[in-house]
């Protein structure tokens, strides 16, 4: 028997004393049925028993974890064991939380209580009914609307009436702060946005989407990250081939880096789309909608092949690439899971600081597309770019080709002399 079994068994007999000893006991079942290992189960009953003694008759809320964590912890001086770890609590802790109020399974988003809930679910059924936006586009701007209706203090319809051009430049101003010039653009569509949507409702009297600044952010003014061939090579070497994560993460590395795939036309795709003996796969478009169908090179096939036989774990998911952590084993895996993959196989792999997105491996293929003799067209297609004018920023790439149409600069030759 293991050190954490040993800590188990002795967790086990306090649980008739503690006050939250029913919750306690279906706590462990919970944790033993969703794959958590033996140190984890160990280390979340240390912390739920902690919690059970000190909540006494409280509520079981998100706000009193909050509480303990925030409160109690820095001054705690409670008989051992009482982890105090600040982290480790919370963690443990929103485990018990999940198991007592399951998260529903197709992530529709939630809403405050009162007049914001109300007016976020309408601004939800525009965005998603009438303009037809894409999930995670509906998602951002959702949180921004929420973000301004408390920033700005809006509990009733009447507020929203007072509200004038000098406050939204003021709110706008002191959200883009901190911020970059593209992000700073996004969250000024979205402010926009949510106030054209105010005005349709009719509880803003004028349009002031005008009163947001706009920020310059000059298309094509930056050149694309890439990735070299060796920096590539390095990348797509670092996974443990010989174990089942590994095997995931390089499959879904070749998957960006082979076919130019988004992190979230990744994590959709479906086994139903996967055709090995005849080389094809089926993609979901993230933006442009609908699907389109892809040759699988042989790096991608052979990497699809020793997944799918040796390291995806039995379950029923839809999707080609599952979790393989407790306590969500064989669920669909999220965009936002396959993006701090790839940032964290980068730090591995000692590149670069400054690749950090999932989208540099998207940039690389372009930029080998363009120097291999590719057209903007057919690197479009590729990419799955609406526009052309999205594409044509990686015709700065091919610094070989610009070389042999840019002209001198004027008074060069007086310099050299």
């Amino acid at each position: 028997m293991s050190r954490a079994e040993r800590a188990i068994d002795r967790m086990k007999l306090r649980i008739p004393d503690n006050p939250l000893g029913p919750v306690l006991r279906r706590h462990l079942d919970y944790l033993i049925r969703h794959g958590y290992g033996a140190e984890s189960v160990a280390d979340s009953l240390r912390v739920v028993d902690h919690f059970g003694r000190w909540l006494g008759r409280r509520p079981l809320n998100a706000a009193v974890v909050q509480q303990f964590v925030r409160r109690h912890l820095p001054v705690c001086r409670c008989s051992p064991p009482a982890p105090r770890n600040s982290r480790r609590n919370y963690m443990a802790l929103h485990r018990l939380l999940k198991m007592i109020r399951p998260v529903v399974a197709s992530r529709r988003p939630e809403f405050p209580d009162g007049f914001r809930g109300r007016l976020l679910r309408r601004y939800h059924k525009c965005l998603s009914n009438v303009r037809g936006l894409a999930v995670g586009t509906v998602r951002n701007r959702l949180r921004s609307a929420l973000t301004m209706l408390a920033r700005l203090r809006v509990r009733r319809a009447g507020q929203l009436a007072a509200w004038t051009p000098e406050r939204i430049e003021d709110f706008v101003a002191s959200e883009v702060r901190q911020h970059e010039p593209a992000t700073a653009g996004s969250i000024t569509t979205a402010t926009r946005s949510f106030l054209r949507f105010l005005l349709q409702e009719g509880h803003i009297r004028r349009d002031l989407s005008a009163a947001v600044p706009k920020f310059a952010c000059w298309k094509l003014a930056s050149l694309p990250e890439v990735l070299r061939e060796d920096e590539l090579d390095r990348l797509l070497n670092m996974p443990d081939v010989e174990s089942p994560i590994g095997m995931r993460d390089r499959a879904m590395l070749l998957c960006m880096s082979e076919l130019g795939l988004r992190a979230g036309e990744v994590a959709r795709l479906e086994l139903g789309g996967v055709d090995l003996d005849g080389g094809m796969l089926r993609v979901q478009r993230s933006k442009r909608g609908g699907s389109a169908t892809f040759p699988i090179p042989r790096k991608l096939s052979k990497a699809l092949k020793a997944y799918l036989r040796r390291g995806r774990p039995t379950c029923t998911a839809p999707t080609v690439f599952v979790s393989h952590w407790a306590p969500g084993i064989g669920k669909p895996i999220r965009s936002v899971t396959i993006s701090v993959m790839v940032k964290r196989w980068v730090a591995r792999a000692g590149l670069r600081k400054d690749i950090g997105a999932a989208h540099v491996l998207r940039h690389s293929i372009a930029s080998r597309m363009l120097c291999a003799g590719a057209s903007l067209r057919q690197i479009a297609d590729v990419l799955g770019h609406r526009s052309i004018n999205t594409t044509t920023i990686y015709a700065k790439v091919d610094l070989k080709a610009l070389s042999r149409v840019g002209l001198p600069w004027p008074g060069a030759k007086e310099v050299q002399r």
